[in-house]
């Protein structure tokens, strides 16, 4: 990420773009690392392929009920507050 910021430095680019490049990282080092060592087994992390992802998150869904979530329902009401003031 340092050299992202460098070159966004000297072309004289926001530096913030290697942050946004950081973030899809950070998302895939926390879903296929971080999470199945918190779990305790890589069997529990999520697989490769539309049909694994899929079942992942059922399942995922079905263990930590993240629907129910104060902070998931504060953001689904969020994201809606924002579009209605738009339209």
């Amino acid at each position: 990420m340092g050299r992202e910021w460098e070159l966004s430095f000297r072309l004289d680019m926001r530096p913030w773009i290697a942050v946004a490049y950081a973030a899809p990282i950070a998302a895939v080092t926390a879903v296929f690392l971080i999470y199945p060592i918190g779990q305790g087994s890589f069997s529990n992390g999520m697989p490769l392929g539309i049909s694994g992802t899929f079942n992942f998150m059922i399942v995922f869904q079905a263990e930590h009920n993240i629907l129910m979530h104060p902070f998931h329902m504060l953001g689904v009401a969020g994201v809606f507050s924002f579009l209605l003031c738009l339209i």
